[in-house]
């Protein structure tokens, strides 16, 4: 992973110079990700080098300021400060100060940070970036020895999405996969059938249809990172069935006529008008909610997580709902991703870990915390959530029907193939196929050869 965390930091570098605020340095450890954790004995190093017993000084009474940095829409913001007010309330020595924005350049902006040892005491992740940081160095925490409770996630839910090296890292804050949101006033205007689920060959048909009858409507919309994650990814895993990547032997686990046919659909997406014109959509990459057209009703489905299902409610006056993702003739899986592709880490570096922790554990266990938050990152990752929000009545029940249509048939991304270097690179081909600079063809040997060679050199510092 050093060649690929190399590569990223030549990226954020320049960003760092507008970077303020130290932390102290970091520890290590294993963990089996069972129990609650430990806590107050957790040996670490300051900044001097001198051991500590990695105590807060919150334990005293005495002031501590967290920084806490997040991801999501308006809605998500509201919630999110609106809890941490409550700990704030509870916990009078306690700030939390909220760092806050879009998802566009999150990713970015947490490398930097993370590299030059400011990040946040507490941070939303992606699955997806564990191995970049962690490879590098120890970035992130392992909740084993921290007390925040891990026994009430749902079966499953952190080996599959916050393991790392055998260390608790993230704690998983939704469960879900992808799903079609649907505006219904759209789809009773063009006879969608909500009940079916398309193939990609009907969705095109159905797409080629909506622009015929309105040139200023488009059945879906798409910006880059949809169509690298969600779209591409999913036409593979319904060939294959499994992830792009060998997490054993770092062998492709696709052909390069698998690829080029995934790249092909997308191709035919544009060309039979079922997708709005990629420029157009590039003006929200990341908040797809906030597209003008679909705003306004004249696009009528969106792909996205379970998770997004309050954002996509919130931003239009129509009816939202949902069906399961387009499918290829013969799929052998959903091409559905059914994981915990989000959640919470906790800076190694943080002089407050400890406090970082309680705090974390507040906003996943507690009661009226889980009351206030909801369901704005996701379906309930634990019992508890789900149990609570049922009782109140809370329960987003459009994206409980999410979760139920994408758990079937579904698979589960590995470490490696969400590596950022791979995902980069069909990033960067995908675009050059949708300006028609190369071929599918010419694409996919493109992403075959630089994967073939990423993959080699990962294996050989592994």
């Amino acid at each position: 992973m050093k060649k690929q965390w190399r590569g990223v930091l030549s990226l954020v570098t320049a960003a760092a110079v507008t970077v303020s605020l130290a932390a102290c340095g970091s520890s290590a450890g294993t963990g089996d990700g069972k129990g609650t954790g430990g806590g107050s004995s957790v040996q670490s190093e300051d900044a001097a080098g001198e051991s500590t017993t990695g105590k807060d000084s919150a334990e005293s009474g005495e002031p501590v300021t967290l920084r806490f940095a997040w991801w999501g829409g308006d809605s998500r913001h509201e919630a999110t400060l609106k809890a941490i007010g409550l700990y704030e309330e509870k916990h009078p020595n306690v700030k939390i100060e909220g760092e806050y924005q879009g998802y566009d350049g999150y990713y970015e902006k947490m490398m930097t940070t993370l590299s030059s040892g400011t990040a946040p005491d507490i941070f939303q992740f992606s699955r997806d970036w564990i191995a970049d940081v962690q490879e590098a160095k120890h970035y992130i925490a392992d909740l084993s020895k921290l007390p925040v409770d891990l026994t009430t996630l749902k079966k499953n839910t952190i080996e599959k999405s916050g393991m790392y090296n055998g260390e608790p890292v993230m704690f998983p804050c939704t469960v879900g996969g992808q799903v079609l949101y649907v505006n219904t006033d759209f789809a009773s205007r063009f006879g969608v059938d909500m009940a079916k689920q398309y193939t990609w060959d009907e969705l095109k048909e159905l797409g080629r249809k909506v622009h015929e009858q309105d040139p200023e409507a488009y059945l879906m919309t798409a910006d880059i990172d949809v169509l690298n994650r969600l779209i591409a990814l999913g036409y593979i895993a319904q060939q294959t069935g499994d992830s792009l990547v060998n997490q054993e032997t770092y062998e492709l686990n696709f052909t390069e006529q698998q690829m080029a046919s995934s790249l092909q659909n997308i191709l035919d997406l544009y060309e039979s008008n079922t997708l709005e014109p990629f420029g157009e959509a590039a003006v929200f990459v990341g908040q797809m909610d906030q597209n003008n057209k679909w705003v306004n009703g004249k696009i009528g489905m969106l792909l996205d997580n379970t998770g997004s299902c309050p954002k996509y409610e919130a931003s239009t006056s129509s009816k939202i709902d949902v069906m399961k993702i387009p499918v290829m003739e013969n799929a052998v899986s959903s091409g559905v991703d059914f994981s915990s592709n989000m959640g919470f880490c906790i800076n190694d570096n943080s002089k407050n870990k400890e406090e970082a922790a309680k705090f974390l554990d507040f906003i996943q266990n507690d009661p009226e915390a889980i009351e206030i938050l909801r369901t704005e990152r996701g379906y309930c990752p634990t019992d508890i959530a789900e149990k609570t929000l049922e009782e109140k009545g809370l329960l987003n029940q459009t994206q409980k029907r999410a979760v139920a249509l994408a758990q079937p048939d579904s698979y589960t991304i590995n470490t490696i193939s969400g590596n950022t270097e791979l995902e980069t690179i069909r990033k960067d081909v995908i675009q050059e196929v949708i300006y028609g600079d190369i071929t599918p063809e010419e694409g996919a040997k493109e992403i075959v050869d630089q994967y073939k060679e990423v993959l080699s050199s990962l294996k050989s510092e592994k």
